[in-house]
């Protein structure tokens, strides 16, 4: 069936967009769709019982029985202490550690079992759903579960609790698919959007808690290196203001924030491989992307269109005149760059377990073009 999630760029008959109805994280659990597992998160938004900083908090509040010292710890860390103490000889550390994961997937669990019932009460709930959009999550069989919270045993025993719901409530459980490295995806993901054959390119991932860089060498066309540079962490990331004023001031700070982080990046691929990268910047963003135009309501990022309708064209004006060069930048929504690793999978959709859900379909389809 088509997607209905899925548009085309108004300028671009052959380019596809997410739309913002995709997200998961405001899908409402009006109704549970099995009870006696995880009552209390009825009639709550996907964001309000499933997301990274729930997980840290849950995490913080068994901190003692996990032996885990919180003064001096960046609480960003505390999910991958917690998959170390998965495998802790003290046997009260590693169960305590499987119940807080076990938890988060009996929840996760539950929305997957809700989206695939798509029951009355909760198609009501999401009003900028039509019965096309639920029985799009009915009918496809893959999900391709990628991001920090995803990887590992942590990933595992997720999956494990998701089939374990769908068992008790006798239901086809959807195909889960768990990938090593999968906190990486969404940059090898803009990686396959490099046009140029050969030489370096600059490859960024903006998130809300961090934004990844590294540099790609391809040869004949070919990608023959991804190297990793250190994350710098995210700034500027509120995105209710108490004026538009204060929103322009904020958004300036962000974007000088990000020309750095690019310039940085670029500067340093340089230094790695001696030599000049390509012109193309390709960069994920957490945010809903047409064309380069940011949506101008949700994510950290959203307060960048005070500083222009196409951000796109925002970052290559300023980026040419810095490093000297007409640069061109390629902006893309988040879940689609993880999706870009999968364009050949039918009937599967990926979510990125970030700060929050993020969606990708391996069916979109980007086509460039730059005069």
């Amino acid at each position: 069936m088509k997607n209905p999630f899925l548009s085309r760029v108004a300028d671009n008959e052959k380019s596809d967009y997410v739309t913002a109805s995709c997200s998961v994280n405001r899908v409402r659990l009006a109704k549970l769709p099995l009870y006696g597992i995880e009552d209390d998160i009825e009639g709550l938004t996907v964001k309000e019982f499933f997301c990274t900083q729930l997980f840290i908090d849950e995490i913080k509040k068994n901190a003692d029985i996990l032996r885990i010292d919180l003064s001096g710890v960046n609480e960003k860390k505390l999910p991958k202490i917690l998959a170390k103490r998965l495998d802790d000889e003290d046997e009260n550390v590693a169960n305590a550690a499987k119940n807080i994961v076990k938890k988060f997937g009996n929840r996760l669990g539950l929305l997957f079992l809700a989206l695939k019932k798509g029951e009355p009460e909760n198609r009501l709930a999401r009003e900028d759903w039509t019965n096309e959009h639920w029985d799009y999550w009915s009918q496809i069989s893959d999900i391709i579960l990628v991001g920090g919270l995803a990887s590992g045993r942590i990933g595992e025993i997720l999956r494990e609790q998701v089939n374990e719901i769908f068992s008790m409530a006798n239901t086809t459980p959807y195909n889960i698919f768990l990938y090593d490295n999968s906190a990486d995806v969404g940059v090898l993901g803009c990686a396959t959007q490099i046009s140029e054959k050969d030489g370096v390119n600059v490859v960024m991932d903006f998130g809300q808690t961090n934004i990844k860089r590294c540099f790609v060498t391809k040869s004949n066309g070919q990608i023959i290196d991804v190297k990793p540079l250190e994350p710098y962490p995210s700034q500027y990331m509120d995105w209710k203001m108490p004026s538009d004023e204060e929103r322009l001031r904020q958004a300036q700070k962000l974007h000088k924030y990000l020309i750095r982080a690019i310039e940085d990046t670029y500067n340093e691929a340089k230094t790695h491989t001696g030599t000049e990268p390509n012109r193309e910047i390709v960069i994920s963003i957490a945010s809903y992307t047409v064309d380069g135009v940011l949506n101008d309501e949700r994510s950290g990022y959203s307060k960048l269109c005070s500083l222009g309708k196409n951000y796109a064209e925002c970052l290559w004006w300023d980026l040419s005149g810095r490093l000297r060069k007409d640069v061109v930048v390629k902006l893309i929504h988040d879940g689609t760059a993880i999706a870009l690793n999968f364009g050949d999978r039918k009937n599967t959709i990926c979510l990125s377990l970030g700060s929050f859900f993020g969606v990708g379909f391996p069916e979109t389809k980007l086509i460039w073009d730059f005069n």
